[in-house]
């Protein structure tokens, strides 16, 4: 089974978009599924629109907002299937390109694939800066790992269940999906990159406020050097 991680802080209007944008793409994988929805503290409908989707979602709640980071490690918790795909609730990479992951996975040789909006081209409506910041990032991230990946940074990704449950994360930002890179690069854990396209929301507020993920990126950065120069995993 597929668990497909939906981290959720006021996404009612993109939750609605799910049974014509989300559930015929899955559908048509073939394969059982389940969609956990993570609603993380939010003040509007995200936790009732869930509720309304079926019996394919498994909604979980956080009583306050703990951020981006908290909502994927609860998701992973969560899960019961083997494979996990984390994902935007807002769409911002197309569910239609979850067969590319899954395409790549099936080869055999990798056990993480991630999307790369760098492979695809970043999107016209994305800024700049945010494309900048991006790869900053990356390459910042790539001379830590000793492997050159060109997504660290990025959500949309899969993982097999059994390489995250022991995974020792800490990281409640956008820092996350970084963070649980690096332990499984360390780990020896093999990863493969497909081209997605990143676009722009179309309902809601982006909840990336650069300056306090720089601060955890920075944080996150200090931590896996230390942990490189002590040699832990």
């Amino acid at each position: 089974m597929i668990s497909f991680i939906f981290p959720a802080y006021n996404e009612a209007e993109n939750l609605r978009r799910f049974p014509t944008e989300v559930f015929p793409v899955f559908d048509q994988i073939g394969q059982p599924y389940e969609v956990v929805v993570v609603d993380d503290g939010s003040f509007d409908q995200t936790a009732a629109v869930a509720r309304e989707l079926g019996p394919k979602v498994n909604l979980v709640q956080h009583e306050k907002n703990k951020g981006l980071g908290a909502a994927i490690r609860t998701g992973i918790a969560a899960a019961k299937g083997d494979l996990v795909v984390t994902m935007d609730t807002d769409l911002t990479f197309a569910p239609a390109d979850v067969p590319k992951l899954l395409e790549r996975y099936a080869k055999g040789d990798v056990e993480v694939v991630s999307g790369s909006p760098k492979l695809a081209g970043y999107g016209k409506e994305i800024p700049t800066y945010r494309v900048i910041v991006g790869k900053l990032a990356t390459l910042i991230y790539s001379l830590i790992f000793g492997s050159k990946i060109t997504a660290v940074t990025p959500i949309f990704r899969l993982y097999r269940r059994q390489d995250l449950v022991d995974l020792p994360l800490v990281a409640t930002g956008f820092d996350i999906n970084a963070e649980i890179l690096f332990y499984l690069v360390r780990r020896g854990k093999r990863v493969a990159e497909v081209p997605t396209m990143l676009t722009q929301r179309i309902h809601g507020e982006s909840k990336l406020d650069y300056r306090k993920e720089m601060k955890r990126h920075l944080r996150l950065v200090w931590r896996m050097i230390k942990m490189r120069l002590e040699g832990k995993s």
